[in-house]
């Protein structure tokens, strides 16, 4: 899932054995000299500091900035000091060899982050790192590397090592899903009770499972998308940054907006629309999902609170004319039966918001089942190295089918970043 340490294991697997004599040590970062301050945020509460079970790492295995060292021996006493810059303070990890290592090793001190720097951090900018190794009270010098602050907006999805080792992170994605935001609480539920679909939040309340009888589920759902529709929000396209013909190491990150600015512009790509209604169903005590592809990302809702009864909602088509649809499937839809209070809604709501609502289900529906063997749950494997078979644009085709639950993740601690 986001095993840290697999990943570093697999560096040393894959990697060339060093035969030099004398020890040697480098800064070394986890993705392509680059800080992504949403990671550190989102992984805060998941390091900690400790052995793996190969041996060849010893620090925050959920941290982003450390070293490499090679031919260092058992009984050592290592002290890897970050100084103090932009982002951090002075931070050190200090440990003994458990055994010899001719190969790389890797230190990993857990970084005291100044988190209310990085949390307004909104720019792509340079820092200058600074790195003091001392072995046994000695000092082994003093290294300096300049690397790329990301912007707190901008999430890593995907990454691919120096070594071959490819990693998905789409995971990082329900960071950005916060039920608690003031806008939802202050401004947004208290909106939707207004429109009269629902005058309260009901969760799983009022369903009757045996009956298959989920009016209240959707009626929740819909009440998200008439404030939306009602607010006149659209579909409005930010590319991911990535590029797949150039080798490792590489990255893939998407950049998400704020929910401020996304209320404020009533703009939202697929990222940004399905992780402000995940945001706000939840707080309605709803189950979320968010379904990510190669290119794109959809959400996903349990009618009774389990995995096994998920609807589907395609976010982008906010925005869209139903004079757009084809008249066949206007028709359709204007005589599809969805809830008890179908006739209800298409009369006292904005003229066919409701059925653009049963539309987005329905292409929702269809974009899982298209491809509904390539997505993979939180039990399944999310490291590989890449081979002749395996290629890297293969396997970024392969990892990025994912059914991500924000109550699993929240459940092992991944947190929400405020924003």
């Amino acid at each position: 899932m986001m095993n840290k340490v697999a990943l570093l294991c697999g560096y040393v697997l894959l990697a060339n054995l060093s035969f030099a004599k004398e020890l040697t040590w480098s800064i070394h970062t986890f993705i392509a000299d680059q800080i992504f301050p949403s990671y550190s945020w989102a992984v805060s509460n998941l390091g900690e500091e400790s052995v793996n079970e190969t041996g060849n790492f010893y620090g925050d295995q959920a941290g982003q900035l450390g070293i490499t060292l090679s031919e260092v021996k058992k009984g050592q006493k290592i002290e890897v000091k970050i100084f103090e810059n932009e982002i951090m303070e002075e931070s050190v990890l200090a440990f003994e060899m458990l055994r010899n290592h001719d190969a790389i090793f890797y230190a990993y001190p857990q970084i005291l982050y100044k988190w209310t720097t990085i949390e307004q951090w909104r720019q792509p900018k340079p820092i200058n790192l600074k790195i003091q190794l001392t072995i046994n009270g000695k000092s082994y010098g003093t290294l300096s590397k300049r690397i790329i602050v990301r912007s707190i907006n901008d999430c890593p999805f995907f990454i691919a090592s120096e070594f071959g080792i490819v990693c998905d992170l789409n995971y990082l994605y329900l960071s950005y899903v916060n039920e608690n935001h003031p806008l939802i609480v202050d401004k947004i539920i208290p909106e939707i009770f207004q429109d009269g679909i629902i005058n309260r939040v009901n969760g799983y309340q009022g369903i009757d499972t045996i009956a298959e009888n989920y009016d209240a589920v959707y009626k929740q759902v819909y009440a998200v998308w008439n404030y939306f529709k009602k607010n006149d929000f659209y579909y409005s396209n930010l590319t991911s940054n990535y590029k797949l013909d150039e080798g490792v190491p590489m990255f893939a990150a998407q950049f998400v907006r704020t929910f401020s600015d996304i209320v404020a512009t009533k703009q939202a790509n697929c990222v940004e629309g399905s992780v402000l209604m995940a945001s706000i169903l939840q707080k309605m005590g709803l189950s979320t999902y968010l379904m990510t592809t190669p290119n794109h990302c959809f959400l996903g809702v349990s009618l009774d609170g389990t995995t096994s009864n998920i609807i589907f909602l395609e976010t982008t088509l906010l925005g869209t004319n139903f004079e757009s649809i084809s008249e066949e499937d206007r028709n359709y839809l204007e005589s599809y039966e969805l809830t008890n209070s179908d006739q209800y809604f298409r009369l006292k709501q904005s003229k066919h918001t409701y059925d653009m609502f049963i539309y987005a289900l329905l292409v929702g529906q269809q974009n899982f089942f298209n491809d509904k063997d390539k997505f993979k749950d939180e039990t399944a494997e999310s490291i590989f190295p890449l081979t002749e078979e395996l290629t890297l644009p293969k396997a970024f085709e392969m990892m990025n089918y994912r059914i991500l639950s924000v109550n699993y993740y929240r459940g092992i601690g991944l947190l929400p970043l405020n924003l």
